[in-house]
């Protein structure tokens, strides 16, 4: 198991939200530190503040695929296309294994609690390392 995706379980098992958990085990190869990270994405967990629209941890994990697949150039920048196809695939990954992308149709109805995704939490990562390879470039 790749590191990052053991230290998102990390962070989930340590009361990080799904999204945070997720960010913040890519947050120092990203430049950010955790504290920031932390703070930034906290309102994704639970779908978006709780209200079960798009997973939070897999929120968290478009977030790190978009850092990696974008060129960074503001004005004639070439990699929309390329990121977004990535996000779309990272999604139809992430459906395959529980049928869509929205909190609440992945737990069945069910609210999120503490604690309940951490097999999201491990997808959402793993789908990280599948998209963007173990030296954090795009694939």
């Amino acid at each position: 198991m790749e590191k990052h995706v053991t230290q998102a379980l990390r962070n989930y098992g340590n009361g990080y939200t799904c999204a945070q958990a997720v960010l913040c085990a890519y947050a120092e190869d990203m430049g950010l530190d955790m504290e920031t990270a932390y703070r930034m994405i906290e309102g994704f967990g639970g779908g978006f503040g709780g209200m079960q629209e798009v997973c939070g941890a897999l929120s968290a994990a478009f977030a790190v695929i978009s850092y990696y697949s974008s060129d960074g150039k503001m004005e004639g920048g070439q990699s929309k296309s390329e990121t977004f196809a990535r996000i779309r695939e990272a999604a139809e990954y992430f459906k395959e294994k529980y049928g869509s992308v929205v909190c609440r149709e992945v737990l069945g109805g069910a609210k999120p609690q503490p604690f309940k995704c951490g097999a999201k939490v491990k997808l959402a990562a793993e789908i990280v390392e599948k998209m963007t390879g173990k030296e954090g470039k795009a694939v």
